[in-house]
């Protein structure tokens, strides 16, 4: 079974129709069954000026509008369940004519091309009187398995869809694909109107009951790295990836802490003024070992193996790392220190940080941790819960230390998260009792004869505070911005 892949732009000169023609080559090359490309463009057909040098005679031959026309005229009208099968399937056959062989020379010779139709006086005359919706009602089944024929005969097919929001682009980017390339530049109405698409898509398939999977694939086009600010690019990047995020969340249903960051720094499309004039193929003869636009494409085409473009990174939108500070008696060090070899990952990548010099035991805690701890600077208190640290006298005041009072300040403040790690069984009383106890309540970390997964669960748990500490964070901005 091949694949259908269109590619969509919502408005002209993102280079969609450029960036169908190079993979479309690139597939015939890597794969040894047919590759098909459908030029669905009706008002501004295009893609077979790439391929002229590749098939002459190509201005005389039908395309997809003149196979549509046929089908309005010749198929009776068939309600979605009542299909005719052998009938639809023996019309079907007739989209074999119009595939155009494209002979490139030094490539496979299994790469076609359907064009958009026959252009005499009459082809503006037949886009306009063709009426999209009414076939729709007529055979609403027609393209779903038009789509299931290509495939079954096709190993790829690839759709230039028309811009804008439309019936023909509607019926090439919700009806037809599998997978979605959405190509856009850096600015608001070239993303905005690729975002709104790919809602849409992912909607209708809901709403159809199509059980197809949709997988969408951003594509920043003419992304021009000369010229243009650093800082300017950076925003911009930032932004379409921020924005798209929030849409795959949206469509797949995934948590808000997927990552598109790893995907959009090796997939986008170059501006090339070498390109700018013309059809020429980047991808022709062979594919330069330097970067270059080239590349860019076939970086795309490996991607497009992929049905999965995001990546599931908790930490990802972190603007600045969590302080950590720990509450621990002179006896317990060796726990803090496997802890803080726990943390040694999150720290290197400014999630957490802490200050070597005030990881101190709650004996020689001086009054300005005590204040720090009391009053929830620390985003997250790790405390471990021992008998030394109940007796624990402080060698200032030589008097046991307050810090459950401190720590209790702490979490009544609501700024910080407290982790309870239960070095031994201990009683425990008031607001620290009610925290959730590490590795579990019922049998704390001297018990467990397999520390390391003792220290598993509790780096687990640990990780879910960062992570809501960061939501909160963000809520807490949220609510700042809008007032």
């Amino acid at each position: 079974m091949g694949e259908i892949i269109t590619f969509y732009a919502y408005k002209g000169g993102t280079g969609r129709t450029m960036a169908l023609a190079n993979t479309a080559v690139l597939l015939s090359r890597k794969n040894e069954g047919r590759v098909l490309m459908i030029d669905w463009d009706l008002e501004a057909p295009g893609l077979e000026q790439y391929f002229k040098p590749f098939a002459p005679g190509l201005e005389t031959q039908k395309g997809i509008l003149d196979f549509v026309i046929e089908a309005e005229g010749t198929l009776r009208k068939m309600p979605f369940g009542e299909e005719d099968e052998a009938a639809l399937e023996a019309f079907f056959s007739k989209i074999e004519a119009l595939a155009i062989p494209i002979s490139i020379p030094g490539s496979r010779d299994n790469l076609f091309l359907v064009r958009a139709g026959f252009r005499d006086d009459t082809y503006g005359q037949r886009i306009s009187q063709f009426d999209w919706g009414k076939f729709y009602q007529q055979i609403p089944g027609f393209f779903p398995r038009l789509a299931k024929f290509l495939a079954d005969r096709f190993e790829y097919v690839l759709i230039d869809s028309r811009t804008g929001h439309t019936d023909v682009g509607g019926i090439c980017t919700m009806s037809m694909p599998e997978k979605l390339v959405l190509v856009f530049t850096p600015n608001q109405q070239s993303l905005s109107g690729v975002l709104e698409l790919a809602r849409k898509a992912a909607e209708y398939r809901m709403n159809y009951g199509d059980l197809r999977p949709l997988a969408i694939y951003p594509l920043p086009a003419r992304v021009d790295f000369s010229g243009v600010s650093i800082s300017k690019r950076l925003h911009w990047e930032g932004r379409y990836i921020a924005e798209w995020e929030q849409t795959f969340q949206e469509i797949y249903a995934l948590p808000p802490t997927i990552s598109l960051k790893n995907y959009f720094e090796s997939i986008y499309i170059r501006h090339d003024s070498n390109f700018a004039f013309g059809e020429d193929l980047a991808v022709l003869p062979e594919l330069p070992s330097g970067e270059s636009i080239a590349q860019d494409y076939n970086r795309l085409v490996r991607r497009l193996s992929l049905e999965k473009i995001w990546e599931n990174q908790p930490f990802a939108n972190i603007a600045s790392p969590f302080e950590v500070s720990f509450v621990f008696a002179k006896a317990d060090k060796p726990p803090v220190e496997r802890m803080k070899r726990e943390l040694g990952w999150l720290r290197s990548q400014n999630v957490v940080f802490w200050d070597d010099k005030q990881v101190l035991p709650v004996e020689e805690w001086d009054e300005t941790i005590q204040k720090r701890i009391a009053s929830g600077t620390p985003e997250l208190v790790v405390v471990f819960l021992s008998n030394h640290l109940f007796a624990a006298q402080s060698d200032y005041t030589k008097q046991k230390s307050d810090w459950e009072t401190w720590v209790s300040e702490s979490i009544h403040s609501k700024t910080s998260r407290i982790v309870t790690i239960s070095l031994e069984k201990n009683e425990v009383n008031g607001v620290i009792s009610s925290q959730p106890m590490l590795p579990t309540r019922s049998k704390p970390l001297s018990e467990w004869e397999d520390k390391d997964e003792a220290w598993t669960r509790i780096m687990k748990h640990f990780e879910r505070e960062v992570i809501k500490v960061n939501e909160q964070k963000h809520h807490s901005y949220g609510k700042t911005t809008a007032t």
